[in-house]
């Protein structure tokens, strides 16, 4: 059996200027928003993400066999997991890198990952504690969002921007999450060719109280750097340039 969330999906429109910048301190260090277990999976590369996809997906297809409800599921899925990667042993095995993520969402996040997305929460969906349905936090650029959007279509899942500028992508099952992975692996060349990159420096001006920046927060953002074209950041809608991005 496995887990099936009783929840609407939907692809929401998503305005790409008010994706939220994420800068490059917050990655490598406590990440985004308030996850005390925030770990940076940035820079995975397409061929673990093709080995963590296949053996996530054999193992959640097993539990799926044995479990007869959703907390056999959860007890049977994370035994598994703990008999393959034991204690702090995550040295080998192709899920060694993910294993301290839900099964469920590790190739979703790694697929992310070597998109050049940041992901800052995920959990697989829980009765009684955790997110009520799989879900993955992540940020992505304006570039990038159009093959997360089309993953996101193709797989069955869902996408919504939240009030952060931050994407969740969510699905009724997480079969749905190993599929989206599989999705983003068939667009891996067109975007392995995007060059901007999501996590950006901070400009060595002063920004004041704009920790979260988006293209919406531009104008208000110039008045505090002391010199907008000296703090250029590529991606991102090229936040601190004169001219807005071109219409999609």
């Amino acid at each position: 059996m496995l887990p099936r969330f009783n929840i609407e999906i939907e692809i929401a429109r998503i305005d790409p200027v008010l994706l939220r910048v994420i800068w490059i301190d917050e990655v490598s260090s406590d990440g985004v928003g308030d996850n005390r277990l925030y770990e940076d999976f940035s820079g995975a590369e397409w061929t673990e993400v093709q080995a963590v996809t296949d053996a996530e997906e054999g193992l959640l297809q097993e539990a799926a066999q044995r479990a007869a409800d959703i907390d056999d599921f959860d007890r049977i899925v994370d035994h598994m997991l703990e008999e393959q990667y034991p204690g702090d042993e995550f040295d080998e095995g192709p899920l060694s890198r993910f294993a301290g993520l839900d099964a469920g969402v590790m190739s979703a996040v790694a697929a992310l990952s070597a998109s050049g997305c940041i992901s800052t929460t995920s959990c697989r969906g829980h009765r009684v504690r955790g997110e009520p349905s799989p879900l993955v936090r992540f940020t992505a650029d304006e570039e990038r969002l159009i093959h997360v959007l089309a993953a996101v279509s193709s797989s069955g899942c869902g996408l919504l921007l939240d009030e952060d500028g931050m994407l969740q992508l969510y699905a009724m099952n997480v079969l749905a999450f190993v599929a989206f992975a599989r999705e983003l692996q068939q667009a891996r060349h067109a975007l392995d060719s995007i060059e901007t990159v999501v996590p950006q420096e901070r400009p060595p001006s002063n920004l004041g109280d704009f920790t979260t920046v988006r293209w919406r927060d531009l104008e208000a953002a110039q008045d505090q750097v002391d010199s907008v074209h000296d703090a250029q950041c590529d991606g991102q809608l090229a936040l601190f340039e004169s001219d807005p991005p071109p219409e999609k």
